[in-house]
């Protein structure tokens, strides 16, 4: 069914079965449940089990696409309101969102490689195009995105070395989110509102009639329901298959983040928990990226990955030797820090790796998510492949999945609630069943990096945050938290 057709709007009651127990599952959960609909999670493991608990979290509205941009803010805005909307009690209200900014720095073409090497320096030339393009349509939409010169940069972060440099963009309003906080008081509000979490429980199959779900086979038995939403990102093909949904093009890849704890201090501890997450170059082989993480600082870079398809839930954690920060200096995370020394010598010999996490992006051909009705049966409804970027997605995605269950999608677009409602969602732009040749893809600044076109240069980054202190000092922990 595509996006832009109306489905009958929902009957009293409507029953609801959620599939994946991460943060955008409990948003979905508690919009459905505050519409009236009664709402079954079920997640094959333990809530958070996959990319939510694994994610460097960050939020932005820097991207390319105009409904991406609309999307963020409308994200942004409803982390800021995060306890309020879930009716937190006050002794559990903590952090949700820290709005410390993004900053994309750009080379400048004749500094980013030798006079012999002109096709990297036409793609430096073209990616800060790019760059002034993409603030430009940001700044109209209303995001305050700013575009800084080399000495601006040097100015506001002095450890920034602004030689090779010809200018960045700042998103002073984007930042970082607290991924446990939000599924665990996210799964709290939603069984406040009657939404039952059945958890441990995995779907294994369907029974089909007429086009339509009539009841998923699980490890707990069938379970019959209206509706159902396939929530499961990077497991998001092999369910569909499982069920006698579609093919879904949504390819899990490997990604790791990395702990550098300082030992020569370059600032004020003020300053470094100010710190931005920085983007230190965009195009062929540029793309590592950094913030704090308390008083450590965060680390990541995306790299040529093999397709998992069939990963266990075991693999999310596996470490491969390559990219072990404990493999000598041979290994990734030593080659990330030099491309951190190129653009800041200060901060990339400020202190030494702790330690190394991984998880797996679920990726899409145009990186961006695939949100809307299944092709071949009428009542699933997929939200998945956010390339990255689920958690800061989660809001909006929640938002979407409640209007395609409520008939609220007037050719095929969603009106947005207050204080968005002058703005329209285009659902076409996230159809599971878009041509991709035609899509528009989320070209991310930061991600132009030369790798596979099927991953989004910004969501390869690794956003993936919030890491427990003793996994970062190199311990063990029960929870790999990235």
């Amino acid at each position: 069914m595509s996006n832009t057709l109306n489905p009958a709007r929902r009957r009293s009651a409507d029953h609801v079965v959620l599939i994946g127990g991460g943060s955008t599952g409990a948003l979905t959960a508690i919009r459905l449940a505050e519409r009236g609909f009664r709402v079954t999670v079920l997640e094959k493991a333990k809530i958070g089990n996959g990319s939510s608990s694994r994610s460097a979290a960050g939020i932005r509205a820097q991207f390319s696409v105009e409904e991406t941009v609309i999307g963020m803010q409308y994200s942004k805005w409803w982390y800021r309101q995060f306890h309020e909307i879930l009716e937190t009690p006050s002794e559990r209200r903590q952090p949700v969102i820290k709005q410390n900014g993004y900053l994309f720095l750009y080379e400048d073409p004749e500094q980013a490689a030798p006079a012999w090497k002109l096709a990297r320096r036409r793609e430096a030339e073209h990616v800060w195009q790019m760059a002034r393009a993409n603030a430009a349509l940001q700044q109209r939409i209303g995001e305050p995105v700013e575009l800084l010169t080399p000495q601006q940069i040097h100015d506001r972060w002095p450890h920034l070395a602004p030689d090779r440099l010809i200018g960045a963009t700042w998103g002073p309003t984007d930042g970082f989110l607290y991924p446990q906080m939000i599924y665990t008081e996210g799964f709290r509000r939603a069984q406040e509102l009657g939404v039952t979490v059945m958890q441990d429980t995995e779907v294994i199959g369907a029974t089909l009639r007429h086009g339509r779900i009539a009841a998923l086979e699980t490890t707990k038995g069938p379970i019959e329901a209206d509706w159902f939403v396939n929530e499961t990102n990077a497991w998001a093909p092999r369910v569909s298959r499982s069920i006698g949904g579609m093919y879904l093009p949504v390819i899990p890849l490997k990604r790791y983040l990395y702990f550098m704890k300082p030992t020569t201090p370059i600032m004020s501890s003020e300053e470094w928990h100010r710190l931005p997450m920085t983007i230190y170059g965009v195009g062929s082989g540029r793309g590592a990226h950094s913030r704090p993480e308390s008083d450590l600082l965060l680390l990541a870079w995306a790299h040529e990955a093999v397709p998992e398809p069939n990963f266990s839930d075991e693999d999310q954690d596996r470490i491969d030797p390559p990219f072990n920060h404990n493999n000598g200096v041979d290994n990734y995370g030593y080659a990330l820090l030099e491309q951190v020394f190129e653009f800041s010598p200060q901060l990339a010999e400020a202190g030494g790796l702790t330690a190394t996490t991984s998880g797996f992006y679920g990726t899409t051909p145009d990186a961006n998510p695939l949100i809307g009705f299944d092709s071949r049966l009428n009542n699933l409804v997929h939200a998945v492949g956010f390339s990255g970027h689920g958690l800061m997605h989660a809001p909006i995605t929640a938002l979407l999945v409640e209007a395609l269950l409520s008939g609220e999608v007037e050719h095929g677009k969603v009106r947005l609630p207050e204080p968005f409602a002058e703005h329209t969602l285009d659902l076409q732009t996230f159809d599971p069943s878009r041509t991709f040749s035609q899509s528009a893809k989320n070209v991310d600044p930061a991600l132009a990096r030369g790798e596979r076109s099927n991953v989004d240069p910004a969501s390869a980054r690794g956003e993936q945050s919030n890491v427990d202190p003793a996994l970062a000092r190199g311990e063990r922990s029960e929870t790999m938290v990235l």
